[in-house]
């Protein structure tokens, strides 16, 4: 019986050095976390309901990439503070995206209030914007992030990771068309 049981701790050995240990957030990998987010004043800016943790794939550029990059390397069940800087989340506050605009460009039935934000389709896609200021011919328009400006605090506690399917990484990662060169036209027929 000893020897038999000898017989298997090289070959466990073998299994936990070539990857059948616990499973580690790496690109690619599905996670799902737990969060709360914090301003420096210690006001929680955002947070994952109990039964509803957060789901994305590290490195599909869906979340903050130092939030992304502080989660790499953790198993379930590790728990983080990821802090996270203005300028690497959102931004710097830009005085220079505020706009002033004819009340007119809005639909007359919208009751607009000054700090209500508003969804706004651009070119780009839909934007978030802040109202800061109304009169009776203009509103002044805030097109910065809400978070823009504010260093970010996140405790993370890891709750799940595993491998996504082909499908989730195609969609993650769409492929890039492949650009060729138009054929060079044919040379007329000699006669």
């Amino acid at each position: 019986m000893k020897r038999l049981f000898m017989g298997f701790v090289p070959v466990f050995l073998i299994l936990a050095l070539t990857g059948c240990g616990p499973a580690i957030v790496k690109e690619k990998e599905m996670v799902s976390i737990s969060f709360k987010g914090t301003l420096a004043d210690g006001s929680v800016f955002g947070q994952s309901e109990k039964d509803k943790p957060l789901e994305f794939m590290v490195g599909s550029h869906k979340m903050i990439p130092i939030l992304e990059k502080g989660l790499l390397g953790l198993k379930k069940g590790d728990k983080k503070k990821i802090e996270v800087k203005a300028a690497d989340a959102y931004g710097d506050y830009d005085k220079a995206a505020i706009q002033t605009v004819d009340k007119t460009q809005f639909p007359k039935d919208l009751e607009l209030k000054v700090g209500q934000s508003y969804q706004v389709r651009t070119p780009q896609g839909p934007i978030t914007v802040t109202i800061s200021a109304i009169t009776d011919k203009t509103v002044t328009v805030d097109f910065n992030h809400p978070l823009a400006g504010k260093d970010l605090t996140f405790d993370i506690e890891v709750l799940k990771i595993r491998d996504a399917t082909k499908e989730e990484i195609a969609a993650a990662f769409p492929a890039t068309p492949t650009v060729t060169q138009p054929a060079a036209p044919a040379e007329p027929a000699k006669k």
